[in-house]
């Protein structure tokens, strides 16, 4: 991530490993046409916590030389252990790279944490050569729903979007990434809805899904805890709901993000 303080989810060895399995269980549908140009050259991730989409990346697009920057200290020394990708730790908006030296730069679930998004893509925008793109996979959280509607799953999700904000996070920033990359100069815009969760469409994944959900809102327990917005009655309401979606399949959850691809001219 480029910045703390947006980031609600926690640090340590428990948050490193969910980020790991969130990777590779959204890996088939973040990476599908993944619009990588051929036939490859320097790619830079901004936000790259512990590594595990660098690894994602190598096996699928292996041509490509892959750079991370984090700035969490625990993060960086985990993606150290886990990839052989070179990382470092940085701010995502004052990167210590020369102008025009990569010819890729992607997001994965980074712009939602950090207070300037438009920030991070001028800095993208300097760091990349005339030619170069830009990828952006980034959450819209006004697209998670539960069908019939789960009063205790879509309160938790409400306080986690409300603090998320307050902590100077934005959970609804896949929406305005066309904008922002038109503000930071880039051309060639486009962008994709991706349904990273939808127990219709990927109903042999049901359970794998669901249980993804689950570990997304508890990682922001502690950070509702203690901000006094939840307590224990609150979490056994939400783990009666998630019993109840596991054993009715009959209903439906879903959860949309955005990809976009830009060009710097």
């Amino acid at each position: 991530m480029a910045n703390g303080s947006g980031y609600i989810h926690g640090f340590g060895p428990v948050e490193e490993q969910r980020l790991r399995d969130q990777a590779s269980t959204l890996a088939s549908v973040v990476f599908h046409d993944y619009p990588l140009p051929a036939p490859g050259g320097r790619l830079l991730e901004l936000g790259c916590g512990v590594g595990a989409e660098l690894d994602l990346l190598a096996e699928r697009a292996p041509a490509w030389q892959r750079v991370g920057v984090d700035i969490s200290a625990s993060q960086v020394a985990a993606a150290h252990a886990h990839t052989d990708a070179a990382v470092v730790r940085a701010d995502a908006t004052c990167l210590p790279f020369g102008t025009g030296v990569f010819d890729a730069v992607v997001t994965i679930w980074l712009l939602e944490h950090v207070p300037d998004p438009l920030a991070v893509l001028a800095e993208a925008f300097r760091v990349l050569r005339p030619g170069g793109v830009v990828i952006c996979s980034e959450v819209d959280n006004d697209t998670f729903r539960f069908s019939p509607d789960q009063p205790a799953i879509r309160q938790w999700w409400e306080l986690f979007c409300h603090r998320q904000q307050e902590a100077g996070g934005d959970p609804f920033v896949g929406r305005r990434l066309d904008r922002l990359a038109e503000l930071a100069g880039f051309t060639d815009i486009s962008t994709r809805d991706l349904p990273v969760v939808s127990s219709h469409d990927q109903a042999d994944r049901r359970d794998e899904l669901l249980a993804y959900v689950r570990d997304l809102l508890m990682s922001g327990a502690g950070n509702l805890v203690a901000g006094g917005y939840v307590g224990a009655a609150t979490t056994a309401d939400l783990e009666c709901d998630f019993a109840r979606v596991a054993a009715d399949r009959d209903i439906h959850f879903e959860y949309h993000a955005t990809r976009m691809w830009c060009r710097r001219p």
